[in-house]
């Protein structure tokens, strides 16, 4: 990774970083075995995603 991109992301807000890694989580095709794992973090990261929302 070059160091453009990585101070791109230092700037991105919590928020956005969060919808980012949900929508990747839900255009990827995951096996059986594997979504069972997915589907538990994309919870979390819901939760967090709504945590950082009502925290301003």
């Amino acid at each position: 990774m070059n160091e453009e991109c990585d101070t791109d992301e230092r700037l991105w807000h919590p928020w956005l970083r969060i919808n980012r890694v949900l929508r990747v989580m839900l255009q990827t095709r995951w096996s059986a075995d594997a979504w069972s794992v997915v589907r538990v973090e994309f919870r979390g990261a819901l939760a967090l995603r709504n945590e950082i929302r009502r925290a301003g």
